[in-house]
């Protein structure tokens, strides 16, 4: 069976790694051109999603991308001192397993533990999905971007 995800972030990939590891042919169609490399906001993963990191094999690879926050000072309007939070602590309280890491990261990370076993269109967006299962892909500007590939579990279609 041809499974189409849409979207290349942080859930396609790894929607698309476990579909395909469960021998669904994916492709995973993402609209923006290139891949962001600058590093995003950081998300925090917890329990469930270190487990889930794990079991995919890439979790050493996301521990060394950590961004090893560990205290955070806020300054309030209004106040003299500022207040001081230890992380680690609040997040220990949260889950006993937590990982900071940049969001740019975490999705490079996920990408690459699914590229061998599923397609990526990278700069094209879904216009038309058929009853049939024939999808329409349209390419995202910049003009001078190629035209999207053609692959096995997506044909594209002008």
């Amino acid at each position: 069976m041809r499974i189409l995800v849409s979207g290349a972030g942080i859930a396609g990939p790894v929607l698309a790694y476990w579909l395909a590891g469960h021998g669904f042919a994916v492709t995973v169609v993402e609209h923006t051109s290139a891949p962001r490399r600058t590093g995003g906001h950081a998300v925090d993963l917890f329990r469930p999603a270190v487990d889930v990191s794990e079991r995919m094999g890439v979790l050493p690879r996301i521990e060394e991308r950590a961004t090893g926050t560990t205290r955070m000072t806020v300054y309030r309007e209004g106040t003299r001192r500022p207040v001081r939070a230890d992380l680690s602590r609040i997040s220990g309280a949260a889950s006993g397993r937590h990982v900071e890491i940049m969001r740019d990261d975490l999705s490079g990370i996920y990408q690459d533990a699914a590229r061998g076993d599923v397609a990526y269109v990278i700069g094209a967006s879904i216009t038309a999905l058929s009853p049939d299962g024939e999808v329409s892909l349209e390419n995202t500007p910049p003009a001078s971007s190629p035209p999207c590939p053609q692959v096995p579990a997506a044909p594209c279609s002008a």
